[in-house]
């Protein structure tokens, strides 16, 4: 039996919504059965988003080393905070880079992307209701007014330099919500960041630990409209 998901826009709080069902086979040939899958909103998002650094050494409550970078980790927990259970966030799903490892770790039992523009390419194949059938490139200096007034989340690869790395060759990138006027506020850096940027301060000492980069300098800006 083929299954068809049929989309049903839910509304309410960001309670967790059910993105699976059983089906029972019969014996009809090519018999299609609907079944009503809730439709991830951006307000749900927007207010389950996950901030600070989820993920954190359970013996030390430290942030372990190589993760001190969370965007991806912040983003998929609030997909968990919504039902979301990225069981199909694997290896297959994910087209990497030349010489770039896949990664991914566990955080409460769930599969949760670590790296942006991996966690960005699985979203392209539009793992859940809600997400177009694939992401907008926007990448240019007018990522900005290209999105101004709409909702959803915005991938930026390629714009800041990890150790050993010049500007040529940045794989730093960055994953996030875009409520249609900003990016979110999960920290005190990043809110430092947040309304740098808002008040038209793009970059500031970026490669240090208290600076950003400027965004619209990415090798490549997606976004995936959500309303």
């Amino acid at each position: 039996m083929t299954v068809a998901k049929q989309k049903k826009a839910v509304g309410g709080t960001a309670a967790p919504l059910k993105q699976q069902a059983k089906v029972r086979t019969n014996t009809t040939k090519d018999s299609v059965c609907k079944i009503d899958v809730p439709v991830i909103k951006f307000a749900d998002l927007w207010a389950s988003y996950v901030t600070g650094n989820p993920y954190r050494d359970p013996k030390t409550g430290d942030v372990p080393p190589g993760f001190e970078n969370q965007c991806a980790i912040r983003m998929s927990a609030t997909l968990h905070q919504v039902g979301i259970e990225m069981k199909s966030f694997t290896q297959a799903n994910v087209t990497l880079a030349p010489g770039e490892q896949f990664g991914r770790i566990l955080l409460h039992g769930k599969y949760t992307a670590v790296r942006a523009n991996q966690m960005g390419s699985w979203l392209s194949k539009q793992p859940f209701c809600g997400l177009p059938p694939k992401p907008e490139n926007i990448t240019g200096k007018d990522w900005e007014s290209r999105v101004k007034g709409r909702t959803g989340i915005v991938m930026f690869d390629g714009y800041w330099t990890r150790d050993g790395e010049s500007s040529a060759n940045a794989s730093g990138g960055h994953i996030d919500l875009w409520n249609g006027s900003r990016l979110t506020i999960s920290g005190v850096g990043t809110a430092f960041a947040t309304i740098g940027r808002y008040l038209g301060r793009n970059a500031f000492f970026p490669g240090t630990h208290f600076g950003w980069s400027d965004l619209a300098s990415s090798k490549a800006i997606h976004f995936w409209e959500i309303k």
